[in-house]
């Protein structure tokens, strides 16, 4: 054995360890070929890796299979050196928009390949050998764990870096939406400071302000940031205001709600361009007011019509106002008559829905007649009754009446 790391590894090493060495430093003249289906199998298996550069992954990935190799055969942990690697790797793949949970995978696939290749090799040989290298485990796990969570630490520090640097223009481009045209140069070169599309999709999502501090949302953005696409958000008066391109809304919606399972959350339209990320806030911002009445992620897609009739409520309130009473004291009654309208105007179906028999349903709209003054079996009384509902009994789309 007269190989480069003959003379570290033989004080003090067990009987039958030559062999261990030797068997790395074969693995290690033939890395160029190992990389190669290492990377092919990373990429395979996570799709995220598309955002790196191919040939920097492979020399990653070499750096990492040089160490592994010279961390077993020398039965030592990873150096600060090469722990420092692991860290420059992780920034790297944070600038890069790598997701983290994508290169925290990708360090696992890739020492278990190279793992594997080990134990193939070692059965080729000799069974004693194979019985010598299990004894490596714990010293591959602690490569695995002390380079992922260096990568890992590393990379949260560039997000939250990057994210600071960002907040600013951030606050910026969300004033400038609401107060510059959206043809003005300056509100395009923001954009694309924050990494949007001028000429994009965008979709709002606005929720209260009070729940949502500085700490907070730099959570939640660097949350969505592991993700694909384009997130950014800030609190703006009263109201958080949140920005996607790319994104789907539903991952972030499920993000917010880690935070509270019935926070009010008021979503916009997906909507074309600097105009349309306007219209989108002012969609999320009109929508906001029936999620804080339903506790609950209400779109202006199912609501835009109580959305854009709830500030005029006070001067509808003599045509519409008359149901309050009604719906409070009679609620099922007006459940029913929400059941009617949303199962196309059949007992039948409405009955099926509410587990009724469709002459208890005949009947509640009759009772429904009685109390307000709609009959709710022409378009007149039932777009009145669904508006009021809406407007003045707290009830919006899928939100039940309570028992009474």
């Amino acid at each position: 054995m007269d190989g480069p790391w003959a003379e570290r590894s033989q004080a003090s090493a067990p009987d039958g360890w030559p062999a261990v060495v030797e068997l790395c430093e074969s693995v290690a003249a033939d890395l160029p070929q190992l990389v190669t289906s290492a990377v092919d199998r990373i990429r395979q298996e996570i799709p995220g890796y598309r955002v790196v550069d191919r040939a920097d992954h492979e020399l990653g990935v070499t750096r990492q299979y040089e160490g592994l190799l010279t961390g077993l055969a020398t039965r030592r942990p990873p150096t600060p050196e090469e722990n420092e690697h692991a860290r420059a790797l992780g920034r790297q793949r944070a600038h890069e928009g790598l997701p983290l949970e994508a290169m925290i995978s990708g360090f696992h696939v890739g020492y278990r390949e190279m793992w594997n290749v080990l134990l193939t090799r070692a059965d080729a040989r000799d069974e004693r050998l194979s019985s010598q290298l299990v004894r490596l485990v714990g010293t591959v796990w602690t490569w695995v764990q002390q380079a992922s969570s260096a990568a890992a630490d590393a990379y949260g520090e560039a997000i939250r870096a990057e994210d600071a640097s960002q907040l600013s223009s951030t606050y910026r481009f969300l004033e400038a939406l609401h107060t510059q045209s959206p043809d003005a140069v300056g509100l395009a070169q923001l954009a694309r400071a924050l990494s949007y599309d001028p000429a994009g999709t965008f979709q709002a999502v606005c929720a209260p302000a009070e729940a949502w501090s500085d700490e907070r949302l730099a959570e939640l953005r660097i949350r969505m940031h592991r993700r694909r696409g384009t997130m950014r958000c800030a609190n703006r008066g009263t109201t958080m205001v949140a920005l996607v391109q790319n994104v789907e809304v539903d991952g972030l919606t499920e993000a917010m709600r880690r935070y509270d399972q019935r926070m009010p959350i008021g979503i916009g339209l997906s909507r074309v361009g600097l105009a349309g990320a306007v219209a989108s806030v002012i969609d999320a911002e009109e929508v906001l007011p029936l999620a804080l009445r339903a506790r609950r992620a209400v779109s202006f897609e199912s609501e835009w019509l109580l959305a854009t009739l709830l500030p005029s409520a006070t001067r509808l309130a003599a045509l519409l106002e008359q149901c309050r009473e009604p719906a409070t004291t009679h609620p099922r009654v007006a459940d029913t008559v929400r059941g009617f309208a949303e199962n196309g105007l059949s007992l039948t179906a409405a009955g099926r829905a509410l587990h009724l028999h469709p002459n208890t349903v005949k009947y509640r709209l009759e009772r429904w007649h009685q109390l307000t003054g709609w009959d709710a079996r022409t378009w007149d009384g039932l777009s009145a009754s669904i508006l009021a509902l809406g407007l003045f009994a707290g009830h919006t789309r899928g939100e039940a009446a309570p028992d009474g």
